[in-house]
């Protein structure tokens, strides 16, 4: 008797649409949220009202990280690690490379803002700016060094094999873990194991098997021990963002915004969101990586130049126009021109490797 496999799945567009809205998140918080001294004072200044929300914006990075850990683990799902590596490097890095060298041309015409030197810029090439304590081009790249940490973890599952026993334990172990090496000060494991951020990965690998198996109670427990972790770390990172705000940013707000976050994923993947099949979604989602990538400082070298000149708002208007229209130009004339070449090349070369 013949099984016929499973019809294949709807994309999941309302999940694009939610990596659009932690990018959005982002961007707020950077541009009228944390104090950068772009705005010539403290941006609750500029935007009393506003500012109220988008100090909370830096929660966007939580919710990328549970994304993520969706995401990640659906790609890597029984695929070769040729593949799994190849996909990742082709997704990651043209986009990247271009973001990197802008930057930089940007910076020397631009007196504020970070001033890479030539080493540092070429160091920021490969993505490994952290381990050798270079500083990142765009204060948002220190997030990709955590993205890496968790694909190499990934990589290694992929090698082992990945089912569903095997993602189940390693959802439920591997925070805790994190958390042991460091109350034990364990720098190279805590390292490795990125304590702060591994709750929102695993959370959504969890809601992933959920997705991809349905409902299982081991799965949900699992879910809500990562959870009960992501809001020990928010909850105790909350008083240093106040410090980066100079406002309250109060723990309570961002505990419950990580539920509602955590909650969205489960409603776009497995629950009734999962049916919104808005194809702008799509295109929303695929801005999102490099919005993230070149908001920063791009955005920060028009609020710097036009905020005495032009009203908070429109400033504002600007920097997000010149940092959307950026993000276009990489994902049409990078991203969708350089990814599968990039990715076919990739995964020969490491094929060849084998034989």
């Amino acid at each position: 008797m013949t099984v016929n496999p499973p019809p294949p799945r709807a994309r999941l567009r309302a999940l694009d649409g939610l990596r659009f809205l932690a990018a959005v998140a982002v961007v707020g918080y950077h541009y009228t949220g944390v104090r950068t001294g772009f705005w010539g004072t403290a941006p609750s200044n500029v935007f009393p009202t506003l500012n109220h929300v988008t100090r909370y914006g830096f929660i966007g990075v939580e919710l990328f990280f549970v994304i993520s850990g969706f995401v990640i683990l659906m790609t890597a799902w029984r695929a070769p690690i040729e593949r799994f590596t190849a996909s990742r490097i082709a997704r990651l890095f043209p986009a990247y490379w271009a973001a990197v060298i802008l930057t930089a041309i940007m910076q020397y015409f631009w007196g504020g803002g970070r001033q890479p030197s030539l080493r540092e810029t070429l160091v920021n090439l490969t993505m490994l700016q952290d381990p050798f304590d270079i500083v990142d081009i765009q204060g948002a790249f220190w997030t990709l060094w955590i993205e890496l940490k968790f694909y190499l973890l990934i990589g290694v599952f992929v090698l082992v094999g990945i089912n569903r026993a095997r993602v189940i334990a390693f959802a439920a172990l591997w925070p805790l873990l994190s958390q042991i090496a460091q109350v034990t000060h364990a720098p190279m494991l805590g390292s490795l194991l990125i304590p702060s951020y591994a709750p929102y990965f695993a959370a959504g690998m969890a809601l992933f098997l959920l997705y991809r198996d349905g409902n299982s109670v081991i799965v949900w427990l699992v879910l809500a021990l990562d959870t009960i972790l992501c809001l020990d770390q928010i909850t105790d990172y909350a008083p240093r963002v106040s410090r980066y705000v100079g406002q309250e940013v109060s723990p309570a707000v961002c505990g419950v915004l990580v539920l509602v976050f955590i909650a969205l994923v489960w409603a776009v993947s497995s629950g009734p969101l999962a049916r919104i099949q808005w194809r702008w979604l799509t295109v929303a989602g695929a801005l999102t990586y490099p919005l993230y990538l070149v908001h920063g400082q791009f955005g920060f070298m028009i609020i710097d130049l036009l905020h005495e000149r032009l009203n908070a708002y429109v400033t504002l208007s600007v920097a997000v126009l010149v940092a959307v229209a950026l993000a276009f130009a990489l994902h049409y004339l990078v991203e969708r021109r350089f990814h599968d070449p990039l990715r076919g090349a990739v995964q020969r070369g490491l094929s060849d490797l084998k034989t």
